[in-house]
């Protein structure tokens, strides 16, 4: 189960260095560097109620990533990914049944995923390279093997004695499994629009608010502002958090994006109980789309499979979701609802449900996820 309150993790990733550690000299950079890794194995299974063949999929992959010292302010990192599918435990590609999702449609996938300089100064931070990046409308959307990567330039400032900060930043490719990677034969990374994308952002946080207000130019593509807050609700026994959230886009040269989506949500935490509400509509000329983003979407809505964008003209998605924590075992389940009411006459539902179990504090983990 997505989290709704995600802003703060935002400001901590405009703000971060490298690697914590500081270096007197340029060997002292790398002997003094972190390496960190991740291992995965992963099965999927998609059977269509419609025409079509179930397509299953094995693989194996994960993560390797070096990160040096900080030597006057600068640091470099880079890290592997990749994903390699297990043929005797996968469909086969000549019936049609095996599946590109964990492997792509190659049954392989390694990139230099992450590779950048980033240089800090008091409270000024820019890292410039392939790095992940989460945001509104582009996020690591790290539902596979891997997680997005971003060919960009990140700046950031911040005020900390008055918890603003502000970002900017220019992207021009990424690379994941939101980026048609299933079907790529050759380079891995897919351009963001015709030009480049950018964007400026301020974000403000305090003990009880989180607010965030977002301006993208996607070239050739759609101008868009975003805009949401989250308030931290002081109530005994319980830890209550209300958002609201705006989107608003209109289309650049002859893209047929215009648009916009509204929403709201509350979510409650009892012990080790979380349950939460979230409900989006969106507005559509008629022929127009909106543009949800380079990876998961920002809408409080937003499913594993079905988006508050997807559903054509006059849209509305409620979403209602509960989750129990204990002993190192979530267990969670998401129910929502999705319409549009007009020429679309579009109507379906979706259930995620799912438990996951930690060891060792996280080192490790396994998770089941079903979603219908």
């Amino acid at each position: 189960m997505k989290k709704l309150v995600k802003l703060s993790l935002i400001a901590s990733m405009a703000l971060s260095s490298a690697y914590a550690a500081e270096a007197s000299n340029v060997k002292e950079m790398f002997s003094n560097g972190e390496t960190s890794g991740q291992v995965r194995v992963a099965y999927y299974s998609e059977n269509p109620d419609a025409a079509g063949k179930t397509s299953t999929a094995t693989a194996i992959g994960g993560q390797l990533k070096f990160e040096t010292a900080s030597l006057n302010g600068l640091s470099l990192g880079a890290a592997f990914y990749t994903a390699q599918a297990i043929d005797a435990l996968s469909g086969d590609q000549k019936d049609g049944d095996y599946s590109g999702f964990l492997a792509s449609d190659n049954e392989n996938y390694t990139e230099l995923a992450e590779a950048y300089i980033n240089y800090a100064t008091g409270d000024f931070n820019i890292r410039i390279g392939r790095q992940l990046i989460d945001t509104p409308l582009a996020d690591s959307d790290d539902i596979a093997m891997t997680p997005h990567t971003f060919e960009a330039m990140v700046a950031s400032y911040a005020l900390p004695d008055i918890g603003l900060t502000f970002l900017a930043a220019n992207i021009q490719r990424w690379q994941g499994v939101d980026s048609d990677y299933e079907n790529v034969t050759n380079d891995s990374w897919a351009d963001t629009s015709v030009g480049d994308t950018n964007l400026v952002a301020a974000l403000y946080a305090n003990d009880m608010i989180e607010a965030g207000l977002w301006y993208y130019d996607v070239d050739d593509v759609a101008k868009a502002t975003y805009a949401d807050a989250v308030v931290a609700l002081p109530i005994d026994g319980a830890e209550v958090s209300v958002g609201v959230q705006y989107l608003s886009e209109s289309e650049q040269a002859s893209s047929t994006i215009d648009g916009s989506i509204a929403g709201a949500m509350v979510e409650a935490s009892f012990g080790d109980i979380t349950a939460g509400l979230a409900y989006n509509t969106l507005s559509l000329d008629t022929g127009k789309t909106i543009f949800e983003g380079f990876g998961g979407g920002s809408s409080f809505t937003n499913m594993e499979t079905t988006t508050a964008g997807s559903i054509g003209e006059d849209g509305k998605s409620f979403v209602a979701s509960v989750g129990y924590d204990f002993s190192g075992v979530n267990v969670f389940a998401a129910y929502g609802k999705f319409e549009a009411d007009t020429s679309a006459n579009f109507e379906t539902t979706e259930l995620d449900a799912g438990v996951s179990y930690e060891f060792n504090d996280g080192e490790a983990d396994i998770s089941l996820v079903y979603v219908d």
